[in-house]
């Protein structure tokens, strides 16, 4: 372990019971990341892969069972805390600000009875100390950093009045407006067709160059 490391998942298994008897969806996975690195898991459906982001961001469903590992966060502060033994007000408090995560269907993240725009500045007013001028005028800049034509739109729109890129790149802007030390991208791009996935893919790239 150093002091560059940002996440270090240990030993994790997590499984879920059913009927028939518990399924196993990680066994034994162990890897660390440092600050600045991109790391990308790969696996068949089912492998485990979202179960892993879950765990991470403390949103496993009530079912599953974490049989044994460790996750280390490194927070900003560059305490390190133990997210499987954290308290759901800790990683609330982590959420957002410290880590963040885009779905694989933002329509499915997004709340559809609020506006996008105030959907970010939520996020913002939550975690740091600001008015609403100021966190409206951030999200503004994130909404035209993520490479909407139209931010000022999107800022008004209701999910539903946005296409499925447009609205993770309102995901993208709401997980990165509070600068987080950890982005999990959990395939952002699987339920866009295959023009939007490049675009989002190079978006991605773009930010993760300019963080």
């Amino acid at each position: 372990m150093t002091k560059s490391n940002l996440l270090e998942v240990n030993n994790l298994s997590i499984h879920f019971p059913t009927i028939s008897g518990r399924v196993e969806a990680v066994a034994g996975l162990s890897f660390h990341l440092k600050k600045g690195e991109t790391l990308g898991v790969v696996g068949a459906s089912g492998s485990g892969k979202s179960v892993t982001c879950l765990s991470i961001m403390g949103l496993l469903p009530k079912k599953a069972k974490v049989i044994s590992g460790e996750i280390a966060f490194y927070k900003k502060d560059g305490t390190k805390l133990n997210l499987l033994a954290a308290s759901s007000t800790e990683l609330q408090s982590l959420r957002g600000k410290e880590m963040a995560m885009v779905f694989q269907e933002p329509m499915n993240s997004l709340n559809p009875v609020f506006r996008c725009g105030g959907q970010i500045m939520e996020a913002i007013l939550l975690h740091e100390k600001t008015d609403k001028k100021c966190a409206k005028d951030k999200t503004l800049q994130w909404l035209a950093r993520v490479q909407l034509d139209d931010p000022e739109r999107a800022f008004r729109a209701f999910p539903h009045q946005l296409s499925g890129g447009q609205r993770q790149r309102v995901m993208i802007a709401m997980a990165l407006a509070c600068n987080p030390s950890l982005l999990i991208a959990d395939e952002p791009t699987s339920a866009l067709d295959v023009t939007v996935q490049r675009s989002i893919l190079n978006l991605l790239k773009n930010l993760r160059n300019d963080w």
